[in-house]
């Protein structure tokens, strides 16, 4: 017996039950072509190119999760940066209306074993009105009804508008999957695939199971013959630990534990690395480790994902000659934390500011650097390829930034694209540029974050409290004092709320 396993299942035609609670009693009219509630505005429709679609449910501001045989048809697409432009519609229903998000996907993260896949976004969804659905942390049982609802073909359509819906019947759970069973109103169809299969507990939506692939009887197109309505989904609710790694990971994360590290360099050049604990309270950095020596030859570190494998990496400047180089992260910790370096420019040193961040939101790192002779902001845009070709053609995101003499990097209005934090040298104002993730237009307005600055050495932004908001770091000029102020979530002078010490005895140090 053999089960369709099209990349681009669609969406089963049933009528979507609105309120969460009332999942279970959705009439099985998905077939006919029953619109679903508006308020299922966390079902995703997921277009891979011009020709192919499925569907995926918002499980964070900025991740959708859908089947991996959306993006291959054997179900292992690579990680990063996906082959074919795939752009992400979350917060609508009715694809003709206008409201919700319209996002490029810009990164791929797989499971391992399983037709599952999760989504990054462009941006992060800030719709308080879209609220991403949690996982189950029980499994289906037999005879349990689950609703089912997606984007694609239904009885009589080919590429429907809007979202349906319809219930169906657990027949039996295995280790990593659910059978479902259809009916002659209720079937997955083509563009279903990473659907979500939803139920209701205690007034709340989980998300139960994914779409992976389905019979597809009584869809348009199939043949007629075909009468089995039965579906096979991928389970979620054992997946969380997974979910999480992958949403937390983070590019100032060295040892692989989702949590933002901080590295070093004393006068000896030594390199160390203080682990972050995601403490607010108590240690903010675990014990040091070393992780290099005969760092005094580099003259300018920064941090970033630069080979864009979600772990974070050493982007440094050569001080006798201007070589770029990057120090590929390995997740590990100790004089194994970095890999072998491997050299991406040559004659940087007429960039006195160097800083990596995904300025244009395509999935890959791109290193922002300022001209030393003038104060002129270049973008050299990540092309995703290794050594020498690691960055692209250079284009011009501001003017007149010898003004600034702090220039750092990092999400502070937390929309998911990096901004520019940057100090006035005049008078220690602190400002936020904020990204925009466009070529033209790199940057909006900036706003004022800050005053009297001055008395800070060093100023590294970073989520140090395990939040998910952006903070700052600073180290006190007078006595070597570690500061870290914790983002609020707020905008203006509110960005950063009541700072917290961190460590004592940093003066010594230079602070990548």
């Amino acid at each position: 017996m053999h089960l369709s396993r099209r990349p681009r299942l669609a969406v089963w035609a049933a009528a979507l039950v609105a309120a969460p609670a009332a999942l279970g009693s959705a009439p099985a009219t998905a077939l006919n072509g029953a619109d679903a509630p508006a308020q299922l505005t966390y079902v995703a429709k997921i277009n891979v190119g011009e020709q192919s679609a499925c569907t995926g449910t918002l499980v964070d501001r900025q991740w959708v999760l859908t089947a991996a045989t959306c993006f291959a048809a054997d179900g292992k697409p690579p990680a990063g940066k996906p082959a074919v432009a795939t752009t992400v519609t979350v917060g609508r229903t009715d694809l003709t209306q206008t409201g919700g998000s319209v996002l490029p996907a810009i990164r791929l993260v797989p499971h391992a074993d399983r037709d599952l896949v999760l989504v990054k976004l462009a941006a992060r969804i800030t719709d308080p009105a879209i609220t991403p659905v949690r996982l189950a942390t029980s499994p289906a049982a037999a005879g349990e009804q689950l609703v089912k609802a997606g984007f694609g073909r239904t009885k009589t359509e080919w590429v429907p508008d809007k979202l349906h819906s319809a219930p169906f019947t657990v027949a039996a759970t295995t280790d990593t999957t659910v059978d479902l069973d259809g009916s002659a109103t209720a079937t997955v169809c083509k563009g279903d695939a990473g659907g979500p299969a939803l139920r209701a507990v205690n007034g709340t939506t989980e998300l139960v199971a994914v779409n992976s692939r389905s019979w597809q009887g009584g869809c348009l197109g199939i043949d007629p013959a075909e009468t089995r309505t039965g579906a096979v989904d991928t389970r979620v609710d054992d997946i969380g630990a997974w979910v999480d790694h992958a949403l937390t990971r983070d590019p100032d994360d060295f040892t692989g534990d989702g949590k933002a590290d901080l590295a070093a360099v004393k006068d000896d050049g030594i390199l160390w690395v203080y682990p972050g604990t995601g403490n607010a309270t108590g240690a903010t950095f675990g014990t040091r480790f070393q992780a290099g020596t005969s760092w005094q030859s580099q003259d300018a570190v920064t941090v970033g994902d630069l080979n864009n494998d979600g772990i974070g990496d050493l982007l440094s400047r050569q001080a006798s000659d201007g070589t770029l180089w990057v120090y590929p992260g390995t997740g590990k910790t100790g004089m194994e934390t970095f890999g072998t370096r491997y050299q991406v420019g040559r004659s940087w040193q007429t960039q006195d500011v160097t800083r990596a961040a995904d300025f244009n939101t395509d999935g890959l790192t791109d290193v922002l650097t300022r001209q030393a002779s003038d104060g002129t902001l270049w973008v050299y845009p990540g092309t995703g390829k290794p050594g020498m070709e690691a960055l692209g053609t250079r284009y011009q995101v501001g003017t007149g930034w010898k003004s600034q003499d702090v220039v750092s990097v990092g999400d502070l209005n937390n929309d998911g694209r990096p901004d520019v934090l940057s100090r006035q040298a005049s008078d220690g104002t602190l400002w936020v540029y904020p990204g925009t993730g466009q070529v033209t237009g790199a940057f909006g307005t900036r706003y004022q974050v800050g005053t009297s600055w001055q008395t800070q050495s060093a100023i590294r932004p970073g989520d140090f409290n395990g939040d998910g908001l952006t903070d700052v770091l600073s180290r006190q000029a007078s006595d070597g004092t570690l500061w870290v102020y914790p983002g609020t979530g707020k905008s203006g002078m509110q960005t950063l709320g009541t700072r917290y010490q961190a460590g004592t005895g940093w003066g010594p140090y230079r602070i990548f």
